[in-house]
């Protein structure tokens, strides 16, 4: 009986050690080679741009065109609120054409926050036990990208 304990003991601990392997190591792989790379966050607020009125073919041109053309928006320097609601906590980050600043991160009910910056990245993470998310953003000589992993 004794030995019979002492193989199911080795028996459980092997699987459990390999089942902690796969769920840890494995896993984040082979989700994205299933499933692919997470889809980039999406701004829940801040993102349309103005509505413009179609031209009308009576209206008469401008006097003068420079003082009525706007910059686009991808060339404006002035940041825009851009609010993402991801699970664990809502982001929020001033965006402009160039650079991303973190305004505010606020966690959900029982997770928490962390924040790491850096020249050209940010990156906030919602925790609460083994679930995590994170909200990534990176602007490092182009425009700012910003991508959501985990849930």
């Amino acid at each position: 009986m004794r030995r019979v304990m002492t193989y199911v003991t080795v028996w459980v601990g092997a699987t459990t050690l390999a089942m902690l392997l796969v769920w840890f190591g494995a896993r984040p792989v082979l989700h994205n080679a299933v499933f692919g790379e997470p889809p980039a966050a999406r701004p829940l607020v801040g993102e349309q741009p103005p509505v413009r009125p179609p031209p009308s073919a009576s209206a008469a041109p401008p006097a003068d065109s420079s003082t009525v053309a706007t910059p686009s928006p991808s060339a404006s320097p002035t940041p825009r609120d851009r609010t993402y609601v991801i699970h664990g906590g809502k982001v929020v980050l001033s965006v402009t054409a160039t650079t991303a600043r973190l305004v505010s991160a606020t966690p959900n009910p029982g997770y928490e926050m962390r924040t790491w910056h850096g020249d050209g990245w940010l990156r906030v993470d919602f925790t609460k036990g083994i679930r995590a998310s994170s909200l990534f953003a990176t602007w490092n000589g182009h425009a700012p990208d910003v991508r959501v992993v985990g849930g």
